[in-house]
């Protein structure tokens, strides 16, 4: 229950979806004739394109919580490695043979990068199908990109049954049954590190933090009229703080 009440109520409060309500909201009043609650609606419209489309608010958004945990020196020894799946495009691979581009595939360099660097370690990449059960899931591409990469299939753990950040790493745990004292990297985008560090913490597993990629710089943002990219941004760094401020309440 839990996850699709978490999953409608992103439908409900995703920035994307909250100016498309409104511009709807504004052509009904239009169409009825409500001439003084389409002038506020339009006001409202504009005031919303302003701060999620056109402001650095994204930005600021996402630098605060990539800044969280900065990658730290390389380890002297790491017994695993979990990698969280980000969707992973499989419709593409399933079609035509060839996985998808996708921003979560530096998680995968990343992942390929550590499996170079420490041979022995265990890898497990955790990913499933999200909210509904069906297709591909998420592991079918990231074996088939990882071993493009040179990491041995038998080297890979797949879990494909998780949906979210929370069974990522509940599944993840059981299959790594990790001892006292082993170092275990979390390696994930630097954006949903805050989450996905919080979740493991709840759960009781220590893990090191390993950020795989970063979306910000610490240059100030100014304004940009590049709309549609602005807008996915803001949805994902909306995400992260939702998330985050949801996993705290489970």
């Amino acid at each position: 229950m839990p996850f699709i009440f978490f999953k409608l109520a992103w439908l409900a409060f995703a920035p994307s979806h909250l100016l498309a309500l409104n511009l709807l909201v504004l052509v009904a009043c239009v169409l009825a004739g409500w001439w003084r609650a389409a002038r506020w609606w339009a006001g409202a419209l504009l005031a919303l394109l302003l701060l999620f489309a056109i402001l650095p608010l994204n930005t600021w958004l996402a630098r605060r919580l990539e800044d969280r945990y900065p990658r730290p020196a390389w380890p002297a020894h790491v017994d695993g490695v979990v990698i969280l799946g980000g969707g992973l495009s499989t419709g593409v691979l399933a079609d035509r043979g060839v996985p998808a581009g996708d921003g979560s595939i530096m998680r995968l360099v990343a992942a390929a990068e550590l499996a170079r660097r420490y041979p022995q370690a265990r890898l497990i990449f955790t990913g499933g199908s999200g909210l509904l059960r069906g297709g591909l899931p998420e592991t079918t591409a990231a074996a088939h990109i990882l071993t493009q990469m040179g990491v041995a299939p038998s080297r890979l753990t797949l879990e494909s049954h998780a949906r979210n950040t929370w069974e990522n790493i509940l599944f993840a745990r059981r299959l790594a049954n990790p001892r006292p004292g082993e170092t275990w990297l979390l390696a994930t985008s630097a954006l949903h590190l805050p989450r996905a560090m919080a979740t493991a913490q709840r759960q009781g597993w220590s893990m090191l933090p390993w950020p795989t990629d970063y979306v910000t710089s610490h240059q100030l943002g100014g304004l940009s009229f590049n709309i549609g990219a602005n807008l996915a941004a803001t949805d994902a760094a909306v995400h992260e703080w939702l998330g985050l401020a949801a996993y705290r309440g489970l």
